[in-house]
């Protein structure tokens, strides 16, 4: 039987770059250029861009509390994830948000693999959920939104078939 640090594992690299059930963030992001990252598809209220802006700030977020134990009180909205202001940085900063969200993801499965398996059944703060909750929900999280990515393509012409994509 898996452990929970397997199955996180297990969980975490299918939202990265592992094939399964849905595509991968890999693959979700692959062939996107700035300037179609920054549209908003037909129904949905975010880009791509400000959804993969909303996973860097997550997860860079919380795999530092993860490793450090603390972060600073939060000063932004959750909606405020999703934005991303300056139009001139999209262009310049669209390969640089996507690849440090892969190093994200490669770095939570680092972390997970390196952590004790007496981390995950510890609770993130006194009286909170356990780590193994919370990262269970944020694998949840970005599955979400990667397939929010995958749907807004859809909805740009942008996305053919999983396969096909390349």
């Amino acid at each position: 039987m898996p452990s929970c640090k397997e199955i996180l594992i297990t969980q975490m690299r299918a939202c990265h770059n592992q094939n399964g059930w849905f595509a991968p963030l890999n693959v979700a992001l692959r062939g996107i250029t700035a300037e179609q990252a920054a549209q908003r598809g037909g129904q949905s209220t975010n880009s791509i861009l400000g959804i993969v802006h909303h996973l860097v700030f997550w997860n860079e977020r919380y795999l530092q509390r993860f490793k450090l134990g603390a972060v600073l009180p939060l000063d932004i909205s959750n909606a405020e994830t999703f934005e991303y202001i300056d139009s001139g940085e999209i262009i310049e900063g669209w390969d640089d948000l996507r690849q440090k969200l892969d190093h994200l993801f490669t770095q939570w499965e680092e972390a997970i693999i390196k952590c004790d398996d007496s981390k995950l059944d510890s609770q993130v703060n006194p009286g909170d959920e356990l780590w193994w909750t919370t990262l269970a929900n944020l694998v949840i999280h970005n599955a979400n939104h990667i397939g929010q990515i995958v749907h807004i393509r859809k909805e740009q012409g942008l996305w053919e078939t999983w396969g096909s994509i390349g």
